[in-house]
């Protein structure tokens, strides 16, 4: 029994040191990028300004005026990010996000009760999966829904891919880390594509959680 006890002690401080060190490195890229976004946004409504006579340039800048705002707003936002990591969160923040890009996301998730540890892996999962579909797919409908399945909780995060062209389903580190934080709280995650472009990012973890 005092074995399990100093296992699970050494467990939950090696959780910490890793959580300490996200926030660290989190206010680091603040430091050191969030300047340089601001300058580069500051230059590029300048340049969106000067550009109102050609509609093609003014698009173009347009657009990547948009992207440095969401990348300044992600970086200013990425400490919290990390301390308050949650389902319900990560989803609300997918929502807004791909609305801004002008895609409709679709959010069916109540995580009424669930253990914070629980909730932040599923939130981990929320977060991968709308990094990869803005990576690797133009997406136009997503859909985030947390619902019981047959004993289990099941976490679906679903977008319509590439339009004529199977999505392939990742195997990099960003998934080799999803499968460890589910393994940590008894889950599993995996991902399934279809032929008609639509890509399936699944958690499960059982419903029924130990006091």
């Amino acid at each position: 029994m005092a074995l399990l006890l100093r296992i699970r002690r050494l467990r939950a401080e090696k959780e910490r040191a890793v959580i300490q060190a996200h926030e660290e490195f989190a206010r680091d890229v603040h430091d050191l990028v969030g300047h340089w976004l601001w300058l580069a946004s500051v230059k590029s409504e300048l340049a969106y300004r000067r550009a109102a006579g050609d509609a093609r340039l003014r698009g173009d800048l347009g657009e990547a005026l948009q992207a440095v705002r969401h990348a300044a707003h992600a970086v200013r936002n990425v400490s919290t990010i990390h301390r308050q990591l949650s389902v319900q969160g990560e989803s609300m923040r997918a929502q807004t996000l791909l609305a801004d890009l002008g895609a409709d996301c679709s959010v069916q998730v109540d995580a009424t009760g669930l253990p914070q540890e629980v909730s932040a892996a599923l939130g981990a999962v929320v977060r991968e999966g709308v990094t990869n579909m803005l990576r690797h797919s133009t997406v136009r409908t997503c859909v985030i829904e947390l619902a019981e399945h047959e004993g289990l909780l099941r976490l679906t995060v679903t977008n319509d891919g590439v339009p004529g062209r199977r999505p392939q389903p990742s195997t990099g580190e960003g998934l080799g880390n999803l499968r460890d934080r589910m393994t940590r709280v008894g889950g599993a995650v995996r991902v399934t594509a279809g032929e008609d472009g639509r890509f399936n990012l699944i958690a499960e973890v059982p419903q029924k959680f130990p006091e």
